[in-house]
């Protein structure tokens, strides 16, 4: 596998994990997308890939029409609580 590919799936775990632990720790479980990005130092175009391919698999959902305003689903949770691997 490249690095690139790593680095890939390493992000789009991260950013899943950060909406697990908003989802558990905060009164919102509603977050900025983009937000989540900036906080983790990923750009924003990728933040738009990692959100698709989460939408994409169930573990997150997109409110709103424009933006980024997500939450992780039940789906989403059970996979960060699984520790299961990401396929792609």
């Amino acid at each position: 596998m490249s690095d690139a590919v790593r680095a890939r799936r390493e992000n789009r775990r991260r950013f899943l994990d950060y909406l697990y632990r908003c989802s558990e720790e905060e009164a919102t479980e509603y977050r900025d997308g983009y937000e989540v990005a900036d906080e983790l130092g990923i750009s924003r175009q990728d933040a738009e890939r990692i959100v698709r391919y989460l939408e994409d698999h169930g573990y997150v959902l997109k409110t709103g029409r424009t933006g980024l305003v997500l939450r992780i689903t039940a789906a989403g949770i059970d996979h960060v609580e699984g520790g299961v691997e990401d396929e792609g």
